[in-house]
């Protein structure tokens, strides 16, 4: 059995089985584009490798339940600062909510979000739905 490893603050964590690898990456400890590699093999961003498919991540995943809204108040955001260092829940907010927050500096593009559907927390920036310009702040 091959073990697996992530990269953490620049520190390499493992080893892992391949299913611990996979909780993590739907729990979002991994996010589409953090590094991992298979013992023996070259360190790759994690939505590379074959062995985990899109739909796992987070970032990926769809709710096939129910149409999203752009004004449907359903994404809660965590943020970690100093005086949250274990994280605080915001919301919830639209999308049009997050992206004039994400405008303003009042959250950044490493935050976490999610929403009822999803495996676990996503960095805002994986989400297409806050993906382009409209997110950056200003310098």
């Amino acid at each position: 059995m091959s073990s697996w490893y992530f990269n953490k603050n620049l520190k390499p964590q493992g080893p892992l089985s391949f299913e611990d690898m996979k909780k993590k990456i739907m729990r979002g400890e991994i996010g589409p584009g953090d590094l991992i590699c298979k013992e023996g093999e070259n360190w790759e961003m994690a939505v590379e490798w074959r062995d985990f498919p899109r739909e796992l991540f987070p970032a990926f995943q769809q709710n096939y339940f129910k149409a999203t809204r752009r004004d449907e108040k359903e994404w809660i955001v965590l943020l970690f600062n100093q005086a949250n260092p274990e994280g605080l829940q915001q919301g919830p907010y639209s999308i049009e909510d997050v992206k004039a927050l994400l405008k303003d500096g009042m959250v950044s593009s490493e935050d976490y979000i999610w929403r009822s559907g999803l495996s676990g927390w996503v960095h805002i920036k994986d989400r297409a739905e806050f993906a382009g310009p409209a997110i950056s702040p200003a310098p």
